[in-house]
């Protein structure tokens, strides 16, 4: 999904095809409903929701600002792998992490910042470099002191969240 679809609005695309009108083809929302290790079973909509962050948001600023203090602007890491990343930015990720559900989902404002490059991520024999944990770790430490207590309510610039009418700014 993208800034400005729900998943209704997605199932309404693809029931619109002319294969799928010509076939009749129903389409649903697929539930994800196979059990944890521990054989608990907690069924839930397999969907992926979008957020997006207004960058002078608090929450979003706080991290910048403890890279900043810690780092300044440069970019970190090992000389060799320089060509794999660049410095911290506020940008999007293209890949999906537990935020769909934390700030896409249920509102909570949330970002992602971690270590290792985003090329990496979710990759086959995935790459974290030891220096990229040691500065993530310190980042992770200072933002706290570095979050000015603005409130959440002014945080967010789109959330999917879970129907049409969760679709736009009023649900962030």
């Amino acid at each position: 999904m993208t800034a400005g679809e729900t998943w209704e609005s997605c199932l309404k695309e693809i029931e619109n095809l002319p294969a799928c009108k010509k076939h009749g083809a129903k389409v649903s929302m697929y539930m994800y409903d196979r059990p944890a290790w521990t054989g608990l079973v907690y069924e839930t909509e397999c969907y992926f929701p979008t957020w997006i962050n207004k960058e002078t948001s608090g929450h979003v600023q706080a991290v910048a600002d403890a890279h900043k203090a810690l780092y300044g602007d440069k970019r970190i890491g090992s000389e060799s792998s320089m060509h794999l990343r660049n410095r911290p930015l506020i940008d999007k990720w293209t890949f999906s992490t537990n935020g769909v559900a934390i700030q896409g989902r249920y509102g909570i404002p949330c970002v992602g910042f971690g270590p290792g490059a985003e090329s990496q991520a979710h990759a086959p024999n995935e790459i974290i470099w030891k220096q990229d944990l040691v500065t993530c770790a310190a980042v992770y430490a200072l933002i706290p002191s570095m979050y000015k207590g603005q409130g959440a309510d002014d945080a967010c610039q789109f959330r999917a969240g879970g129907t049409d009418t969760t679709s736009d700014k009023s649900a962030c």
